[in-house]
């Protein structure tokens, strides 16, 4: 998980954007007249964001577009506001589209921290709550794995995870992702999560909850299966298991000094550590 700064874009001009883009007189209106309540749930997702407290926003039924959500304006009105005219590539809202896309450093998710972003998330997601379907503080550039992983369920006190937006620092500056070398052949990672003992009960649970709904074990696990292949390409010319270790420990130290977290920084660590890969867990196997 990698925090991002919040979105700068004033939510009354992207949401008179988006408007504009409508063409039917009567949504307009309707559209028009929810302005104001449109920008005090902006103001109350902020307050609430900042304090972990978005569960407390009703959510909409299911599938129900007709919903009345916000005066007039229904749930199909305020999904489609995004969908046509927020995501509409001929729309004037789609700056703002763009804009929240490039704002993932080096265009990568900050949910895993190795997908490409294609897609923005809503964070409360737009079938269940969608008053926020154009709310930039609600919109999150992520990778489509990322964002399918998320789902679009119901948000209560026991199923958060880290906001990217309003996290605290504590998710990058300490060391929660571990890995353990598997000692098969070839060699294979196991990544876990193991929250320092200081941190409050509710700050451990988003993060085992965001590690559990996006699958992040078996994703990072793949990628290091490629890591690994590479490094029994390169290892062989390292002279003894000392040299090794030394280029698998400085790799570790690098790859923790930007990011404690990712899925690189917890392999090489493990790797350095395990006597049982210095001693030729590195290996591949032979061929049959």
């Amino acid at each position: 998980m990698r925090r991002l700064a919040k979105p700068d874009f004033d939510a009354g001009e992207v949401y008179v954007s988006c408007v504009g883009g409508v063409t039917d007189a009567a949504a307009v209106a309707r559209y028009q007249s929810a302005a104001q309540s449109m920008h005090q749930l902006a103001q109350l997702y902020d307050d609430r964001a900042a304090v972990n407290q978005l569960y407390q926003f009703p959510a909409a039924e299911w599938g129900q577009n007709a919903q009345i959500v916000v005066g007039t304006v229904t749930k199909g009105d305020l999904t489609n506001l995004y969908t046509g005219h927020m995501a509409g590539r001929k729309q004037p809202a789609r700056y703002y589209y763009d804009r929240l896309m490039l704002r993932a450093p080096l265009g990568k998710c900050p949910y895993c921290g190795f997908g490409h972003v294609s897609t923005l998330d809503h964070f409360l997601s737009k079938a269940r709550y969608p008053s926020f379907s154009v709310l930039p503080i609600n919109l999150v550039p992520s990778c489509s794995d990322c964002n399918y992983g998320k789902g679009s369920g119901v948000l209560d006190v026991g199923n958060q995870i880290p906001h990217p937006y309003y996290e605290i620092a504590s998710i990058e500056t300490d060391e929660w992702l571990f890995a353990s070398v598997e000692e098969t052949s070839p060699a294979s990672i196991r990544y876990f999560v193991d929250t320092p003992n200081e941190w409050p009960d509710a700050l451990a649970t988003r993060v085992k909850n965001y590690f559990r709904d996006l699958d992040l074990a078996s994703r990072f696990a793949v990628e290091a299966a490629s890591e690994l292949i590479s490094l029994s390409d390169y290892l062989p010319l390292l002279a003894t298991s000392d040299l090794i270790g030394t280029h698998l420990q400085q790799i570790a130290g690098t790859e923790r000094l930007r990011w404690k977290n990712t899925w690189k920084a917890a392999l090489y660590k493990t790797l350095a550590q395990s006597n049982w890969y210095l001693g030729g867990g590195w290996r591949p196997p032979l061929p049959l």
